[in-house]
């Protein structure tokens, strides 16, 4: 088996509440590696000949939370979320970070397809292999905070009748809708605990549309086999270290990539993602002008934040 993988993903039906185990051959994990490649190759083997008809909120649409090899193995982890946009009708892959992909991998899978509507709002719930889809009828039409705050509680109090004996446990990681999500709008985001957002492509608006208010998974195992364990440790030091030395990214951040991810590695959304290539020399870092304002979020004072905007 490919090494960076379980080997397994979930792909559970919502219009009849079925849970089954598929797995990939190694070559096709080979040949679209990563959230977004796998993505690209499922969406256009089960919905490719009839792309145009679907409608991105109807049930047969495909809600995918991919990971990929170097999930948990590298300082920094995302997961990709993906399907037919209602954004854009094309397919977009939307990246989130936090501890969800690594908590899915310890998990036992590498991934979740995801299919029709439930007949009422439900979220997904994995401990290990103990994957059920429960009422979310309670938490239907809360934010964030009330919707993490409802299920850590919950999920907790169900991890421990699991695992008696382990001790206490630490939250599940969460991918959740908020009410614009439910309201099935078009540039919704997938949020992961309150500030973190798979912010492209409108897949809020898709879990919305199939009654899905959020997905929680706790995983206890180990990540998968890596091939060279030593090598691993090794690189992921190295990586680290290299990117403390990096002043661009030290000084600009993110934004300091729009003229790079765009010209040099052509995946940056351009016309709504219709392109991913362009050429302006404005978006380098270096045409940015720095200022400071203060932000107020939930009526505390916070720290000055740095914002970058164009000089164009």
């Amino acid at each position: 088996m490919t090494r960076g993988y379980a080997g397994k993903f979930l792909e559970i039906d919502l219009s009849i509440g079925s849970i089954r185990e598929i797995s990939f051959p190694d070559n096709v994990l080979r040949d679209y590696i990563g959230g977004r490649g796998l993505a690209a190759k499922i969406l256009w083997d089960r919905l490719g000949e009839k792309w145009e008809t679907v409608d991105p909120f109807a049930p047969e649409n495909i809600l995918l939370v991919l990971t990929g090899p170097l999930t948990g193995f590298i300082p920094g982890t995302k997961v990709c979320i993906s399907g037919k946009s209602p954004q854009s009708n094309g397919m977009i892959g939307s990246t989130v970070a936090g501890e969800f992909g690594v908590d899915l991998k310890c998990a036992g899978y590498d991934g979740l397809i995801v299919t029709g509507r439930s007949e009422k709002p439900s979220y997904i719930f994995i401990c290990d292999s103990q994957v059920e889809i429960k009422d979310a009828t309670s938490i239907w039409g809360r934010r964030a905070r009330e919707t993490v705050k409802f299920l850590v509680k919950r999920s907790v109090e169900e991890i421990k009748t699991f695992r008696s004996n382990y001790g206490e446990v630490k939250e599940p990681s969460i991918l959740y809708i908020g009410p614009a999500g439910e309201n099935k709008t078009r540039v919704a985001a997938v949020v992961a605990k309150y500030v973190h957002g798979a912010g492209y492509g409108g897949y809020g608006g898709v879990m919305g549309s199939k009654n899905l208010k959020a997905i929680v998974v706790k995983g206890f195992g180990p990540l998968p086999e890596v091939y060279d364990r030593d090598e691993v440790v090794r690189l992921f030091n190295e990586f680290s270290r290299r990117n403390f030395e990096i002043e661009g990214f030290r000084r600009w951040g993110t934004g300091g990539g729009g003229y790079r991810f765009g010209a040099e590695t052509s995946s940056e959304p351009i016309r709504n993602w219709q392109e991913e290539w362009h050429n302006m020399e404005s978006f380098k870092g270096e045409e940015f002008d720095n200022y400071w304002v203060k932000k107020y979020w939930g009526g505390l004072r916070l720290s000055s934040y740095m914002f970058k905007t164009c000089y164009h």
